[in-house]
């Protein structure tokens, strides 16, 4: 025969053993010739390039990079030909079915070391058998032998199908449904059960019904009727019913969340029967009510949907938001400690319900503080708006708090509130043992930063000029100040962020923001008697006060060295 027209093979395996058994079962047909081996995947896809193989013998389980990685890449750059052989077993198991989903010609058992490697055993083997039918060889002339019984020596039953390569639609079929997650029936148009998987009869607890006998309305009776109804109309219609979350009633009277599809199947043209899918939900419900607990709604079902919780470290954008309890430690002397406890918990559920309604993710409480993200771990949209409207909410709910604190004689709780916007490090952070997704960078700090800073300027809400800059919605706002907070270089510009409806003296705000501007450029003159017009118009005007103060001691000794930005020496 012409040498040239010899099929290459390329041998992958881990195992020198291996390779050098196989090499040995290829070469001993007279139509394939080894043209190189591997060791791993890695290597191998760098000799699939440089030898151009008509066929790879693929090992499952590789160090480094495994056999059904090596399949995936193979598969995006080459037309190669791949046959997996594993010691994993093959009926039914989850790397043979991925292993064909990818791409393999066929997924077969690994020679043992005791194989027998006479000239009748390689030629007649399996491997070299599938070998020559992927490649389109004729069956090589066996000599005869022999007949042996079906299944001896395989420690099985079962028929063996005429070629290495192929098997019946029925097994494949059964190997997939099999395999799935998700349950599977199909019922004719009479309402008789015609296939069942495993998945199904485990979701639903059906392990007696019987295809053939049973039928829709046995499956779906009681409590699970309407379900049964909604499938019987895709059969009476022809249109499928799209996917739904409902919840199915067990034989022991318990409920479990499942996720409901149904499709019409079709005969001539014609509905003959519905098949259903089924998903079990109980895991996801699970992981929902968890994330409910700290996220939205909105939130966590974006995570759900997103099949990723982005526990990986990433730049992001956000705002972020923290709040704190004015004069707390002299709530502490004079509630105690049960009273403490007590007024956090419910201080924390009015908090709790605003931020969520409004898209947050509590990330933290810090003692009496809250910690609040906008934009991550999910993005909602206008974020910063999102954010600074929890902040005027929170105020907003205090007032309706305080009312029944009142009235049980308890002191009145306050808070301050600032909000930053800007990039943060996002991820799961902490030891292998306890992690925890949060946020960190300069942002974080500076929400934290402006939060301090409310009590200085007497302002219940404080924002950063990102912050500001970012909102799609308009606020009644002014600015009050710019800063360069400790521990950062970047001057932050602050606003004060008023109440919706909160009643503002447009004289008061020309006031303060014309002397504003003129503290700035360093005319202390014309900042002076503004700031003092506008404490005459708001007597309780702390940011006018505090500017006004500053003007007087800048004047006596600003050195020509003022650049407009304050410099704060305490956090």
């Amino acid at each position: 025969m012409n040498i040239e027209a010899r099929k290459r093979i390329l041998v992958v395996d881990d195992s020198f053993i291996m390779r050098k058994l196989v090499c040995d079962l290829v070469e001993s047909d007279p139509e394939l010739e080894v043209v190189d081996t591997a060791e791993d995947g890695r290597i191998a896809l760098q000799k699939v390039r440089e030898c151009k193989p008509d066929l790879v013998l693929l090992d499952i389980e590789m160090p480094e990079m495994s056999g059904l990685e090596t399949l995936r890449r193979l598969g995006l750059r080459s037309k190669t030909k791949v046959i997996i052989l594993s010691s994993l077993g093959q009926k039914g198991s989850a790397e043979s079915i991925e292993a064909l989903r990818l791409g393999a010609s066929a997924v077969l058992a690994k020679p043992s070391g005791a194989i027998s490697l006479d000239l009748h055993e390689r030629t007649g083997s399996e491997i070299i058998r599938t070998i020559r039918d992927i490649l389109g060889l004729a069956p090589l002339e066996m000599p005869p032998t022999d007949p042996v019984p079906a299944g001896a020596g395989h420690g099985t039953d079962e028929p063996k199908p005429a070629t290495g390569a192929t098997a019946s639609v029925d097994q494949v079929r059964d190997l997939l449904l099999g395999a799935l997650a998700t349950g599977v029936m199909s019922f004719d148009r009479a309402g008789r059960l015609s296939l069942i998987n495993e998945a199904a009869r485990s979701i639903l607890g059906l392990p007696g019904v019987t295809v053939g006998e049973s039928t829709l309305d046995q499956i779906f009776a009681d409590y699970n009727e309407t379900l049964g109804s909604d499938i019987r109309e895709v059969i009476a219609t022809g249109q499928p019913m799209a996917a739904m979350d409902n919840e199915y009633g067990l034989s022991d009277g318990s409920w479990r969340p499942v996720r409901i599809s149904a499709l019409p199947t079709v005969q001539s043209m014609e509905t003959d029967g519905v098949l259903v899918l089924i998903d079990d939900m109980t895991r996801d419900k699970e992981v929902r009510k968890i994330l409910s607990r700290t996220l939205s709604d909105d939130v966590a079902a974006k995570l759900l949907s997103s099949g990723s919780l982005g526990l990986g470290g990433s730049m992001e954008t956000a705002s972020i938001l923290f709040s704190d309890i004015r004069q707390f430690t002299n709530l502490s002397e004079t509630l105690g400690a049960a009273g403490i406890v007590e007024m956090l918990n419910e201080y924390f559920s009015f908090m709790e319900d605003i931020l969520k309604s409004n898209g947050g993710v509590i990330d933290k409480y810090i003692g009496d503080a809250i910690m609040a993200l906008f934009g991550v771990p999910a993005k909602l949209g206008k974020d910063a708006d999102r954010a600074v409207k929890s902040g005027q909410d929170m105020i907003s709910a205090l007032e309706l708090l305080n009312s029944g604190r009142k009235r049980q004689g308890k002191p009145s709780i306050a808070v301050g509130v600032g909000i930053s916007t800007g990039p943060v490090i996002a991820g799961n952070i902490g030891s292998p043992t306890r992690m925890n997704y949060t946020v960190i960078g300069d942002t974080v700090n500076l929400a934290s930063r402006i939060e301090s800073l409310t009590k200085q300027y007497g302002a219940e809400l404080l924002i950063c000029g990102d912050t500001m800059a970012a909102l799609s919605d308009p606020v009644q706002a002014r600015k009050v100040d710019v800063v360069r907070v400790k521990g950062q270089t970047a001057a932050t510009v602050l606003y004060q962020v008023f109440q919706p409806k909160a009643p503002i003296d447009p004289a008061w705000l020309q006031a303060y923001g014309t002397g504003f501007d003129a503290y700035v450029r360093g005319d202390w003159a014309d900042a002076l008697r503004l700031m003092g017009e506008a404490l005459s118009l708001h007597p309780d005007d702390k940011a006018a006060k505090l500017i006004l103060d500053r003007c007087a001691t800048l004047a006596k000794d600003s050195a020509g060295g003022w650049d407009g930005v304050w410099v704060m020496y305490e956090k």
